[in-house]
């Protein structure tokens, strides 16, 4: 671009620069014409012009009528080439417009590109902030998962084992209400798993790229704002690390009925998750009533496409 710009002024320095000879020469021509006639006066006309009223009238007469239509004529000429040249000025006015509204056509569509690759940095850059922390707080929870799920000793069953025969196998329960508060009473051994699961869960509802719940993860909102892609994606990464006992025994924990609770928020996210969709309805093979209620105690999109139920 800055090349072009002196060639710009040197186009814009021809019609001045022709202007100005064009004076000179009619001014030269016009001196030229008037000599010429006063030349021509003298020599056929020896008498002087003002010796009386008459002679003065007739040399008047002789150089208006001489040199009016030599003038008017230079005149014109001046008039035209003035024209010329004023035309010739303002196609390069043209030009010079159009280049200049190219070259902002230019600068426009290169901000566009340039915005549309700080975009694609900007998303790329608050993903890549979201999977580092998303993968952290994953590992986080598979290894409290690991620890209520292993036996250090082969003979006795795992802390998750133990709960879910404490819950299904040894107790009568027949109501969730009944078995939430035996499974609280289990809080110092599983409590700190469902408190990092809710945490990743919240994690992902808010901050996962494109979600609009917000920070303060408002009840209406988990439960009205539809699930993108990405949360799906993520929740899914989740979910696929539980099993049937830990998964049976999460339905359990989130149960609640109002919306007061403090695991109402969580019980959402269940549901908004279809964290339920993999739970059999059953335990050693045959149906059982607190893992049927469940079937009426959550909405019915915490069971997704769930191969367990029919409803």
């Amino acid at each position: 671009m800055s090349n072009k710009e002196p060639d710009k002024k040197t186009e814009s320095a021809v019609p001045k620069k022709s202007t100005n000879i064009l004076l000179w020469i009619v001014v030269v021509i016009a001196s030229l014409v008037v000599a010429i006639v006063f030349w021509n006066y003298f020599s056929h006309f020896n008498d002087s012009p003002f010796s009386g009223k008459a002679d003065a009238g007739q040399f008047g007469d002789y150089i208006g009528g001489t040199l009016n239509p030599i003038l008017s004529f230079l005149s014109l000429i001046a008039l035209l080439w003035t024209i010329g040249i004023q035309t010739k000025e303002l196609e390069l006015t043209r030009n010079e417009l159009d280049l200049t509204r190219k070259e902002l056509s230019r600068s426009a569509s290169a901000q566009e590109d340039t915005k549309k690759i700080l975009d694609k940095q900007s998303e790329t850059l608050a993903r890549q902030q979201f999977e580092s922390t998303f993968f952290s707080l994953l590992d986080q929870h598979n290894k409290a998962l690991e620890a209520i799920s292993t036996s250090p000793d082969v003979t006795r069953y795992s802390h998750v084992k133990l709960i879910y025969r404490s819950i299904f196998l040894e107790s009568d329960f027949t109501n969730l209400a009944s078995a939430k508060v035996a499974l609280e009473k289990k809080n110092n051994v599983c409590g700190h798993y469902f408190r990092v699961l809710y945490q990743l869960l919240k994690f992902i509802a808010i901050n996962a790229p494109g979600s609009t719940i917000g920070a303060a993860l408002e009840a209406d909102k988990i439960q009205s704002s539809d699930v993108l892609a990405n949360e799906k994606m993520y929740s899914n990464i989740v979910r696929s690390f539980l099993g049937y006992d830990i998964t049976q025994l999460l339905a359990i924990n989130c149960y609640c009925t109002d919306a007061n609770d403090t695991y109402w928020k969580y019980k959402l996210l269940i549901e908004r998750y279809a964290f339920l969709e993999h739970m059999p309805f059953e335990v050693n093979n045959g149906g059982h009533p607190i893992l049927n209620e469940t079937k009426n105690a959550y909405e019915k999109n915490a069971f997704g496409n769930s191969e367990f139920i029919t409803r």
